[in-house]
């Protein structure tokens, strides 16, 4: 709704200024076939999973404690063994608890630490993939003399800016071509 008045500001201008060119572009399909934004989700997944190994990890190192936590409980209440054997087992249930304890804040703030990092690492890539889409749309519209850049996603066209268009030029590939052009 946004853009309706600026169209027609727009409309109004191009009677005075000139003729208004408008071209429409595919947002989706330039993020989903520019080489650059595969490659950024490959590294994102592949350091993804290099955080869920390392999880996975804490998590058996978890466990491990948590039956030797149960096994030295077990001990410490077996009337087989002598008092002072049972004193001794509680004395290392006593022990392993509170080195349970500490590797459960460690496994929370380390659990905490990679996801702000994972998150960090897609604010950044994303910012920068976006930016370099922005950035070749701009220079081929400027190219072409273009007034107006719409958006017409075909993959979804309710998340683009144009639901219909007639007669109107797409930029799309051209904006490809330059994204995923070979840089010396």
């Amino acid at each position: 709704m946004r853009a309706l008045p600026i169209l027609i500001v727009l409309f109004a201008l191009s009677s005075v200024a000139g003729e208004l060119k408008i071209v429409t572009v595919d947002v989706q399909r330039l993020l989903a076939e520019y080489e650059q934004a595969k490659e950024a989700a490959k590294r994102f997944r592949d350091q993804e999973a290099l955080f869920q190994r390392e999880i996975q990890g804490l998590r058996l190192e978890g466990r491990r404690l948590l039956s030797e936590t149960e096994e030295l409980r077990k001990a410490g209440d077996d009337n087989a063994l002598s008092a002072s054997a049972r004193d001794d087992k509680r004395k290392g249930l006593e022990a392993k608890l509170a080195d349970l304890r500490t590797f459960e804040v460690k496994y929370d703030n380390i659990r905490a630490q990679r996801e702000a990092e994972l998150q960090t690492l897609l604010a950044q890539t994303n910012k920068r993939i976006t930016t370099d889409v922005l950035t070749a749309t701009r220079a081929i519209g400027e190219k072409e003399g273009v007034n107006l850049i719409l958006n017409a996603s075909g993959a979804n066209p309710l998340a683009g800016g144009v639901l219909y268009s007639k007669d109107i030029p797409d930029v799309t590939e051209k904006v490809l071509a330059s994204l995923n052009k070979p840089r010396n």
